[in-house]
């Protein structure tokens, strides 16, 4: 920290950002100015005169560049804002100042925003800033917003410029008063979550006016408002994002909550003629959920100044509690209802779905005496498929682990495990090798690959749009076949009934007697459904897959889908990040978005297409 703003420090910040470096500097009495890059805009909040507002200060920080200081320091302030502003103008022709107060005008008539500008305003900025501020909807508070003249700020002891000096250097100088709802104003303090959204959404507001005023006024044009956003992403971020993800990597959840007595517990079911209900046993827990949750609950998100990273980051810390907490509760009623948090249950119209590909497809549609794959062939075929996403990127490390404690086929930590008993018929390896390697594989390295850790370990609820891709991917190659889909509708209509209280025998018996499965299939799905204590996810593979072709229909691209495990919504939330320059390119593509064979598939899929034309 420094005593005093010195014209050698000023000298050194205006160097910086000739040299096209960041600044990131102490002001004195805990003031900061951050500069990201060099860029034709800054926000600037200063500490009223000994009341200390560290509140309304932190609407500035989700800025790329910003001041924070105290209105003592005004007259060292005016040399340093001057000095930044000369600078920036020469090279972008234009320069923009937001100073954001909190309002004295505190009564119930009073405006949420009041924005403070020039007599004679700009064509668009004022506006701009105005309409995308009446957007905000905060709880029951109106977005009411009113303009006034920005004299003000341009007179009296407080001024940092005249308003000769704006005209003569092509500055705009604005001011954003925030009526202080966010402050409990008995005992000063913050309400945190109030001020968290209140502040995220003010700072898009911003972005978006200064995008406008950098289009107009500036040689500087960004390809997008979020790319005003800061590029340089500080030490606490990466820690926390290893924090988070270290805890991640403690517990591998699905081979926690799946059966390792499988083949015993099926046997034991035939032997009752399957009328008394399958004891499963499962893995040793290799973790203590308490312990754990409170690492989780120490790791200082809050200090996160990005509103997108934060956000990402407590997102992912609620959906490994939540993932505890089921450990904790395997073998429990508790774990179907932390399941149906994480996962979600079944609605009427997913429901609706699965019943209708079931009238649609009533019997197996496949012979008795299909050919199956040896599993030692299908690992073979699996480990060609991971050498072809070798080819396109070295830091794949991936393999296949066979193994009698597996049931199936599941990728954990980006390889691929199958069980020594999985009977996977000929004609589906490739649809199954697109699923878990092209897919579940391809996004874990692709997540791998950048530089935050949370694309490669998950986002909250990514199954959903991982198993959409993933059953697209089966269709895609050819391998989407009548009984797949039967079998992931009987998973949405067993989750469903699950949730309504019906027990392991009900739900065996009723995809027998009603839907026509044979003993075996009729089992596979009861088992997954009920493993655990009670496990929602299968129902994601359905509903991922119709959202998925609802997505596509709108004229949305598949590829920015792979960039890691991400859900849908986290697509605005990823471009971001890309347009900032925090994330990168993917380094890998499936084998169906390279084959030129495939591709009239894709262009049907843009034109818009249902499940039930998949079938």
């Amino acid at each position: 920290m420094i005593d005093s703003i010195t014209e050698h420090f000023i000298r050194k910040i205006t160097k910086s950002l000739r040299r096209g470096k960041q600044v990131h500097r102490s002001l004195p009495d805990g003031g900061l100015v951050y500069i990201d890059r060099p860029l034709p805009f800054l926000l600037l909040f200063r500490h009223p005169a000994g009341k200390p507002d560290h509140a309304t200060a932190d609407f500035v920080k989700a800025s790329a560049s910003y001041i924070i200081s105290h209105e003592e320091q005004t007259p060292e302030l005016k040399i340093l804002i001057s000095s930044i502003a000369e600078e920036m103008a020469q090279k972008f022709d234009a320069f923009l100042i937001l100073e954001i107060k909190a309002a004295a005008d505190k009564t119930p008539a009073s405006p949420l925003f009041k924005i403070l500008g020039p007599k004679e305003q700009l064509p668009t900025t004022i506006s701009m800033l105005q309409q995308e501020l009446e957007k905000i909807k905060i709880g029951g508070f109106h977005s009411s917003v009113e303009t006034a003249s920005n004299q003000e700020l341009l007179q009296g002891p407080l001024r940092l410029f005249s308003e000769e000096d704006l005209k003569k250097h092509s500055y705009l100088m604005l001011g954003l008063e925030l009526k202080p709802i966010y402050v409990n104003q008995e005992t000063g303090k913050a309400y945190p979550l109030l001020l968290r959204t209140l502040r995220e959404k003010i700072a898009n507001a911003i972005k978006k006016t200064v995008f406008d005023f950098l289009s107009v006024q500036t040689t500087h044009k960004p390809v997008h408002f979020q790319a005003l956003g800061r590029q340089a992403v500080n030490r606490a971020v990466w820690k926390i994002d290893k924090q988070l993800t270290s805890i991640s990597d403690q517990f591998r959840f699905l081979l926690l909550v799946t059966p390792v007595n499988n083949n015993e517990a099926w046997a034991e079911f035939k032997k009752s003629n399957y009328s008394q209900t399958p004891t499963f046993f499962y893995r040793l827990m290799p973790v203590d959920a308490d312990q754990l949750k409170r690492k989780l609950y120490n790791i200082p998100i809050e200090k996160v100044d990005d509103p997108t990273l934060a956000y990402l980051f407590r997102d992912k810390r609620h959906e490994l509690d939540k993932m505890l907490t089921m450990l904790a509760d395997r073998n429990t009623p508790n774990f179907m209802y932390s399941s149906m948090q994480l996962f979600g249950s079944v609605d009427d119209e997913l429901l609706k779905t699965a019943e209708a590909i079931l009238a649609a497809i009533p019997e197996p549609t496949r012979e008795t005496d299909v050919e199956l794959i040896p599993v030692p062939e299908f690992a073979a075929l699996a480990e060609q498929e991971i050498a072809f996403l070798k080819n396109q990127y070295a830091g794949v490390d991936s393999g296949v682990d066979v193994s009698d404690t597996i049931v199936g086929l599941i990728v954990s930590k980006g390889r691929l495990n199958v069980g020594t008993d999985a009977k996977i018929p000929r004609h589906r390896a490739q649809a199954l090798i697109q699923h878990e390697v092209g897919t579940h594989i391809l996004t874990y390295y692709n997540g791998k690959a950048q530089p935050l850790q949370q694309l490669y370990v998950g986002s909250p609820g990514y199954e959903e749009l991982q198993e959409g891709l993933a059953v697209l991917s089966e269709w895609l190659v050819g391998g989407l076949d009548q009984d797949r889909m039967r079998t992931l509708a009987a998973r949405v209509i067993t989750v469903y009934h699950l949730t309504k209280g019906c027990s392991f025998t009900d739900n065996f018996w009723q995809l027998k007697d009603n839907y026509n499965f044979d003993d075996e299939t009729a089992w596979d799905i009861t088992m997954r459904v009920h493993r655990g204590g009670g496990l929602t996810k299968d129902a994601v593979y359905l509903r991922g897959l119709i959202h998925l072709l609802s997505y596509l229909k709108e004229g949305n691209d598949l590829e920015p889908l792979l960039i890691g495990k991400i859900r849908q919504d986290y697509i605005p939330i990823v471009q971001e990040l890309i347009y900032r320059n925090v994330l990168w390119p993917v380094p890998l593509k499936p084998r169906y978005l390279i084959d030129p064979t495939i591709k009239p598939k894709l262009e049907k899929l843009k034109e818009g297409i249902t499940v039930f034309n998949l079938l």
